[in-house]
């Protein structure tokens, strides 16, 4: 069992694969924001995905595969840096569920493209307590800030962070 990348195909159809994904019961995930948008002069809050048609699936490949057919709005993200046709980008399950509880522990966490996160000064920590007990990522203080930040990254495909308070990290040599 692995957290595969997955994407939907077309603007609308992320609705219906996720509905079918609950429907088979299989484990999925798309990290979410919520914005405040306006309509005929009125307010109202919504959420969107943070990056639109990418879904974190778990599950096995042969579980996956039948809701891949060809004419489905659903496939698999290759890694093409490997050289293989058929290596499918996986997430380990350890920094999966890192990132799921960063992602919904905190209304502020922001999503940084992996050209935004420069870590070659940042510490590798974990946290001790609170909603974040056990989670690993980096120690980063972001320019202009007062605030210490944690980032948690998916290897090449983005990080995410949370403000932390100091008197919770451990520091991991």
């Amino acid at each position: 069992m692995h957290w595969y990348v997955m994407r939907t195909l077309g603007r609308f159809c992320e609705t219906g694969v996720k509905q079918k994904l609950q429907d088979c019961g299989i484990r999925y995930y798309q990290a979410m924001k919520v914005v405040v948008k306006t309509l005929k002069g009125k307010k109202f809050i919504s959420k969107e995905p943070v990056i639109p048609n990418l879904l974190f699936v778990y599950g096995s490949k042969e579980s996956i595969m039948p809701h891949t057919v060809v004419g489905s709005n659903f496939q698999f993200v290759y890694n093409r840096c490997s050289g293989k046709q058929a290596d499918c980008l996986i997430v380990p399950i350890k920094a999966m569920e890192d990132f799921i509880r960063v992602a919904e522990s905190n209304e502020n966490s922001q999503i940084f493209m992996p050209e935004e996160i420069q870590l070659v000064k940042g510490q590798r920590i974990r946290m001790i307590g609170g909603a974040l007990d056990g989670v690993e990522g980096y120690f980063v203080k972001r320019k202009g800030s007062r605030r210490k930040i944690l980032v948690v990254v998916l290897d090449g495909l983005f990080g995410i962070s949370a403000e932390v308070e100091p008197d919770m990290v451990e520091l991991i040599n």
